[in-house]
Formats: structure tokens, sequence, C-alpha cells
């Protein structure tokens, strides 16, 4: 007998906000920092020597804004329904007067496991597929994803699971930027087994780690 789909309910495949932390590695020391608006030095912006890393997230006008601990990057009142695809823009700058290579990694730092229709336990990180583009321009990365009608070719580069990922490591010179896609998709394909029942909410919390290294001359 065929199994019928149920319509999926409107919070059961919303995705928390993206926390950015940052951190640099010299040598053999390594520091971390979580950043908060409250802070009277930090602002987003990791100092170590003459590191300057800035993180910002590309608003709906077009603008970015940096991205500080309780920034919420993601509207977690989307609905992640089989055939969606979120695609947002982020901007990674080196301000200081050194270059450095970095890294990006997405791990899944919290989760609430659900219940589907069929009465078995899920998670929704392992339904949700994801990517992470870069390209040195935003009109070279909107070649690689796709305008917000061409989303088709945003969901070529999003076929990864939600786990521990880390990038390829990438030169950002002094003063140089560069741009990134993170893109979310719940393929069309799935069904009835990551649509929840009862009263849990299936949840996953997601972060967003950048980590520089000082090239040594």
């Amino acid at each position: 007998m065929t199994k019928v789909k149920k319509p999926f309910k409107r919070i059961a495949l919303s995705l928390s906000l993206i926390l950015m932390m940052l951190w640099a590695m010299l040598g053999t020391s390594t520091s971390v920092a979580w950043f908060s608006d409250t802070s009277t030095t930090l602002h987003n912006i990791f100092h170590m020597g003459e590191f300057k890393l800035v993180v910002s997230y590309q608003q709906e006008d077009g603008t970015y804004q940096r991205i500080e601990q309780n920034t919420k990057v993601l509207n977690d009142e989307d609905l992640y329904e089989p055939g969606f695809v979120k695609v947002q823009y982020l901007k990674v700058e080196n301000k200081g007067t050194q270059d450095f290579d970095f890294k990006a990694a997405v791990q899944v730092t919290a989760y609430q496991e659900g219940t589907n229709v069929y009465g078995e336990p899920f998670r929704l990180q392992d339904y949700i597929r994801f990517g992470l583009v870069f390209a040195d321009t935003e009109e070279a990365l909107d070649a690689l994803v796709g305008k917000p009608d061409q989303r088709t070719v945003a969901v070529s580069q999003a076929d990864d699971l939600l786990n521990d990922y880390s990038s390829d490591t990438m030169l950002l010179a002094a003063g140089a930027v560069k741009y990134a896609a993170l893109i979310l998709r719940m393929p069309e394909e799935v069904g009835n087994e990551a649509n929840y029942r009862l009263e849990t909410v299936p949840t996953v919390e997601l972060g967003l780690v950048f980590t520089a290294e000082q090239i040594h001359d």
C-alpha cells in the first residue's frame, strides 16, 4: 500500500539561528572569543597581533550586518518542507594588515529529536542538506548559486549532511574580502518520515565556525 504524505506542520522543520564563533591560531597558542553587542572592545572583530577578521550576513535590503553572538542570521519561521531552499549570503573580511589562511566549519551544536507520523523517532539533520560556497565577488557567487528565481542552481551545490563539515583552506590577504553562500534545503523526496507528530517540535541548532592562521614568511 502506498503511504500518503500528510501536510508538513509549519514549525516542524524550522532551523534555529546560527551562532558565530571566530578564533585565531598563532604558533602554538590558541584563543577563542565570543562576541556580544555589550562588549566595548570586540564587536565581532577578533584582534590578535594584526588579525582583524569580520564576518557579516546579508540582510533583505542587500546590505551586510556584522554578526554578533546573538545575531539571528536565519529566519526560524522559514518552513523547511520538501522542496524548500534557503540561501544566505555571508561576507568574510580581513580588515587587518596581516595575510592569513582561513577555514569555515558548519556543525550541529544542539538538536531536539522528534517523532514522525508513523510513531518513529527522527532527527532533522538526517534529512536537511546544506552547502557552503565561496567566491571573490557577489556576482561570482550569484553565478554559482543562481538568483532567487533560479534556486535549482543552488540545489546542485547543497548535498552535504548537517554534521561536522570543514571547508578547504583559503587565503585572505590584508584588506581582502570573500563572499560565501550558506545553502540549506529539504529534498523534494522527503516524506512523512520527517514530518512530526505529538507535542515535541524537532529542532536543529547550527554553529558556524571560522578559524584563521597567520601566514609565516
